[in-house]
């Protein structure tokens, strides 16, 4: 059974909370997407140009509740990538903004309007054959325009959602605001987990620096604050009293490593406002989340990615495949679960085959275990570069010129390491601190400026286009 089965359920519950529209319940819900079956009654391959929108939120709803294959991607994608998207999956359907819907109007004719979206129909109606368990693609580099896709199964996501009801012990009563993009995998299971208990979601797209998100989000009595490092670095900076509401019960945390000095300052906070912090760990190819960690250990275990998720199994292995059993040995992360996904996609032609990983995710991730079994990353595997026959850990190295104060990303090409700054360092005291870490020669290190360091459109800094950059990457 997938999900959003049980939304008769919750009918008089108040599912979405938007300023600019209404408010929906759930019997409005099911209401307005039994209106667009009416258009789309054959099992679908369906492209979402995603906003932080009412039209978008439901165009989702109504693939999950009626079993269409979504491709979920978000709307500050290219005009020209999203086209590319288009021309390699070749979508039955397109939901996206009645404002941009003219970027299809040679290839697709529109069907249907409600909200703020179109529903366009492909004018080439071609027939694909769709796995019967497949439920959603995902993108893992956000609004890149990568033809990559995550597939993610029916059972993949139910599974996922249930496990993160259960440890975050979610209800009818509780709310969750969109402050994150609604393609972004983490803010996806957020929505997933609220929808399926009959809890609510708050619509915004405001940005964490505008007054109207805080106004927003106090006066939608929401429970839970969810964020990524950016976010959270946002909003030290300009005070944690912000999200100081009386409803409030929990934050969480994922998407990436937070600062140590961030993280104590959050954990200081939620203690004294006697809030839960719940700092957890995932991939997109795990639908999303991983691991967790209970507030209880927030402290005494800082940093750590804590341990599995109710359901799944994560241990490391050595770089020949074999089990690491010792604590405080690195090797690499891996993901054993129901809600690992059925592998990567490039055009419809892989959106007919089973599962390719045999419920198994090797994360790419490094990391330890210590003696009481929690979990802790330390790199990347594709964060290792060798650099004269020395290996140099470029992931570390972040990290080290960050807790310098050195605001930094670095690639390398196995010759040099090439260190991005979006800050006017003195060049000479950077390129000497990365020469004392890494024990390397200065002329092992380039440095290249830039008005800031791009990220992708769940503000993580963004590799794929740093490489654009430099064509020796």
């Amino acid at each position: 059974m997938g999900l959003f089965k049980s939304f008769n359920k919750y009918n008089k519950n108040t599912a979405i909370i938007d300023k600019k529209y209404s408010n929906l319940s759930y019997k409005q819900v099911l209401t307005e997407t039994n209106e667009i079956k009416k258009e789309i009654k054959n099992k679908s391959l369906i492209l979402i140009v995603s906003e932080n929108s009412l039209g978008s939120l439901l165009a989702y709803i109504f693939c999950i509740i009626n079993n269409h294959v979504g491709i979920i991607i978000d709307s500050k994608t290219t005009n020209q990538n999203i086209l590319k998207i288009f021309k390699n999956y070749q979508p039955n359907y397109v939901f996206l903004s009645k404002k941009t819907k003219s970027i299809f109007k040679k290839i697709c004719s529109e069907k249907y309007t409600f909200f703020d979206q179109s529903l366009m129909k492909n004018k080439i109606n071609k027939k694909k054959k769709l796995n019967k368990n497949l439920s959603l693609l995902l993108s893992t580099s956000g609004s890149m325009g990568s033809i990559k896709f995550v597939k993610l199964s029916r059972n993949n996501i139910k599974h996922n959602t249930e496990s993160i009801i259960s440890y975050l012990k979610i209800n009818k009563k509780d709310s969750a605001i969109t402050n994150l993009p609604i393609s972004y995998s983490y803010m996806l299971s957020v929505i997933n987990t609220h929808f399926e208990v009959g809890a609510s979601i708050v619509i915004s797209k405001y940005s964490l620096i505008e007054k109207k998100f805080w106004e927003t989000l106090k006066n939608s009595k929401v429970t839970s604050f969810n964020g990524v490092p950016y976010t959270y670095e946002i909003l030290t900076r300009i005070g944690l009293k912000n999200i100081k509401i009386e409803t409030l019960k929990y934050l969480t945390h994922a998407g990436g490593k937070l600062k140590k000095e961030k993280l104590k300052e959050i954990i200081k906070f939620c203690k004294k406002n006697n809030l839960k912090f719940f700092s957890m760990y995932g991939q997109t190819e795990a639908s999303p989340r991983i691991s967790y960690l209970k507030p209880e250990f927030s402290e005494k275990k800082i940093g750590s990615i804590g341990k599995g998720m109710p359901g799944n199994k994560i241990y490391i292995i050595d770089s020949s495949g074999t089990k690491i059993l010792k604590p405080f040995v690195e090797g690499e992360i891996i993901c054993e679960g129901k809600n690992v996904f059925m592998g990567y996609s490039k055009n419809y032609k892989d959106l007919k085959k089973a599962n390719e990983e045999n419920y198994k995710l090797k994360t790419g991730d490094l990391g330890f275990f210590d003696k009481d079994g929690f979990f802790y990353i330390t790199s990347r595997i594709s964060k290792i570069a060798k650099i004269f026959g020395y290996r140099v850990d470029i992931g570390a190295l972040e990290n080290l010129m960050s807790q310098k104060g050195y605001k930094v990303a670095c690639l390398s090409d196995n010759k040099k390491i090439f260190i991005f700054i979006e800050k006017k360092y003195n060049k000479n005291n950077l390129i000497n601190a990365i020469s004392k870490i890494t024990n390397l020669n200065i002329g092992s290190f380039e440095l290249i400026k830039l008005k800031y360091l791009p990220r992708t459109s769940n503000n993580k800094i963004s590799y794929n286009e740093l490489k654009k950059i430099d064509a020796r990457l």
